[in-house]
């Protein structure tokens, strides 16, 4: 698409982006509007480094642990600030989201139990009646498979979310929709 006369793109904005180590060059051509091969050889051209992913990570850690920081006055920091301002708010998501599966996976569990304690369930036939029928065991074992399953991905995103693995080596360097993506590739496996 060629670019319309007079349109001019701002070039510092791009480079920041790009500098944070955020974007593929064709996020940064869809937000601010050059070819992904333009913004390519301009910072080829430029000689611009993703230096300020480290930083950025650091800076967003520090944003979902306290509310207030201390960030040394440095010509990068307003980059660092803003990008890590974009993932606090994005990983906060994640955890709200995720709040929401666990009590889904509770109420899942109460459910169960209610109906383990019973020794019994109630399905509805296909006449529309409701029916209450014996706990059988495949069901059982589908549901503890289901149930355990659930708990295990959301137990690994809240552990993602929350930066408790980074430590282990576990986990980092991926962001939460990467890996979610791969528990969805995981589930089309098995």
């Amino acid at each position: 698409m060629a670019k319309p006369k007079g349109l001019r793109y701002d070039w510092e904005a791009i480079e920041a982006d790009y500098r944070t180590g955020r974007f593929s060059l064709q996020q940064l051509a869809d937000k601010h509007g050059p070819s992904k091969t333009q913004v390519a050889r301009k910072a080829r051209s430029e000689g611009w480094e993703k230096d300020l992913t480290e930083a950025v990570q650091q800076r967003t850690r520090e944003k979902l642990t306290r509310n207030e920081s201390d960030l040394p006055d440095t010509p990068d920091c307003e980059i660092v600030e803003r990008a890590a301002t974009e993932n606090a708010t994005v990983v906060h998501g994640h955890r709200e989201a995720l709040a929401q599966w666990r009590g889904i996976n509770e109420r899942f569990i109460r459910r169960l139990t209610e109906q383990l304690d019973r020794g019994k369930r109630e399905v509805q036939l296909k006449t529309g009646d409701v029916v209450e029928i014996d706990l059988d065991l495949d069901y059982v074992g589908k549901c503890i498979g289901h149930g355990t399953g659930a708990l295990e991905r959301v137990v690994k995103m809240e552990r993602v979310s929350y930066g408790l693995d980074v430590d282990a080596g576990e986990g980092e360097g991926k962001t939460l929709d990467q890996l979610m993506g791969e528990l969805s590739a995981q589930e089309a496996d098995e």
